[in-house]
């Protein structure tokens, strides 16, 4: 009688050990929602928000970055990106730590974490050929070629097309519906 007891007031513990550590991860699965971490540049440029998932909730650009180089502008994102990821892995860690413990569920979500979200390692130091830029196909709207392209309108300067060719001239004084 007393080995049938003794097995009752174990599951009894061990059911309320279950109880509990659900109430713990259902506190977990609360405050991981809540979870959202934010990356700045060090200029203070760029900001980049991440959720508990990884992913970007917000991006703030300030009027500073209208003159950067996109792809200055881009790699800087992704960096931020990169950063806000791997500061959400340790705050999810510690999170996990705090409230679960470091029981095999625990860190199981850790783990996960720890893998979708790993630390990155510097690229070498090699340099990063410029973009190839494409030859754009000659049209009669183009600017002279000795003059550089700027992002600035040049009102002061006329463009006109090429001279219509004969070709041209016909059909512009016929009418496609005959």
């Amino acid at each position: 009688m007393d080995d049938l007891n003794n097995a009752a007031a174990e599951l009894s513990r061990w059911a309320a050990d279950l109880e509990q550590k659900a109430q713990r991860y259902q506190e977990l699965h609360t405050n991981m929602a809540a979870v959202s971490v934010t990356a700045t540049s060090a200029d203070g440029r760029i900001s980049v928000t991440v959720d508990a998932n990884g992913s970007t909730t917000a991006i703030t650009l300030t009027a500073a970055v209208r003159g950067m180089d996109p792809t200055v502008v881009a790699t800087e994102l992704m960096a931020c990106t990169h950063r806000a990821k791997a500061r959400l892995r340790d705050q999810v860690t510690g999170l996990v730590h705090d409230t679960v413990g470091t029981d095999d569920a625990g860190e199981a979500i850790v783990d996960q974490y720890r893998d979708r979200f790993p630390d990155l390692v510097p690229p070498a130091s090699a340099p990063v050929p410029p973009p190839a830029r494409l030859a754009a196909p000659a049209t009669p709207w183009q600017a002279e070629p000795g003059v550089p392209a700027t992002r600035k309108p040049d009102r002061d300067r006329v463009v006109a097309p090429a001279e219509p060719s004969d070709e041209d001239m016909f059909y512009q004084r016929k009418s496609w519906l005959q």
